[in-house]
């Protein structure tokens, strides 16, 4: 359905598109854009304009310096592949961008002005709600391991490099997964171990502030920095709803009892729950 939106919209603004994406909003109203949606990857170099970075240019510090016990909680720290929790999140922030530690601030459209704008403008654009988490990665520093999303994101380079291994999904993420899980030996588990994987249907691609990156859900990643620290930003498309969902919406209208509800559920393979 959205594929066919995005096909329609984009016919509809075609005359006024520019030659190359300068903001989000071009660039979803691309026809590259509407040629891989929910089908393939695809990078995008020097995709975003100095116009559309610039207001988001240290945007972590911002955000940071605001931290409090109320937004604590969508901070997080990872050291050595590890998450932690330090004592007073709020004092230690910003210090910690400078001690090697990769630094996660989830939900940033409500954190941040120039977030929020771009993130409203793009859900009134695709009909979609939008998530924006955003992280800080020091030099040398491999992210999160390799794994796959259960909603198609696109990766916006604030500032830095950073190299993405990326690979086609395997297993159940060819199927567009709509959920996961990060318990080993799940039905959805969506962790992988980097000598399991095919490379030969992989490719590292370097990003440079300015670049963009569209992933659609169940394709494999692996961030990594090199020499350069990086902040990028992973806005998230939810876009995805599944029978269990639907069964959930009749049950809350009334539309059906619980028995049949639960007769519903128990029909549903493990990707429609």
């Amino acid at each position: 359905m959205l594929r066919v939106l995005l096909a329609w919209v984009f016919h509809s603004f075609s005359e006024t598109c520019s030659a190359g994406p300068g903001s989000l909003i071009d660039f979803v109203l691309s026809p590259d854009f509407a040629s891989v949606y929910e089908d393939k990857w695809l990078y995008f170099p020097s995709g975003l304009s100095n116009s559309f970075v610039h207001p988001l240019t240290e945007v972590e510090l911002r955000v940071l310096a605001k931290v409090s016990g109320k937004n604590a909680h969508l901070v997080k720290f990872y050291k050595d592949g590890e998450q932690f929790v330090p004592a007073d999140v709020a004092g230690t922030a910003r210090h910690y961008l400078s001690e090697g530690v990769m630094v996660v601030i989830n939900s940033m459209e409500t954190a941040d002005p120039a977030t929020d704008q771009f993130a409203k403008e793009l859900s009134k654009t695709l009909g979609l709600q939008i998530e924006v988490n955003l992280y800080a990665t020091p030099p040398q520093t491999v992210g999160i391991d390799a794994h796959h999303d259960r909603m198609d994101v696109i990766i916006l380079q604030i500032s830095g490099t950073k190299r993405w291994l990326i690979c086609d999904p395997i297993g159940a993420a060819r199927d567009l997964p709509v959920r996961s899980s990060d318990t080993p030996g799940h039905a959805l588990y969506n962790r992988y171990q980097l000598e399991s994987l095919d490379y030969s249907n992989c490719k590292n691609v370097t990003m440079f502030t300015g670049d963009l990156l569209y992933l659609p859900r169940g394709t494999i990643h692996a961030p990594a920095t090199e020499d350069s620290a990086s902040v990028h930003l992973t806005v998230g498309l939810l876009s995805a709803y599944t029978w269990q969902d639907v069964a959930q919406a009749l049950l809350m209208t009334q539309s059906i009892n619980r028995n049949l509800y639960q007769k519903l559920v128990s029909c549903l393979s493990q990707r429609d729950l």
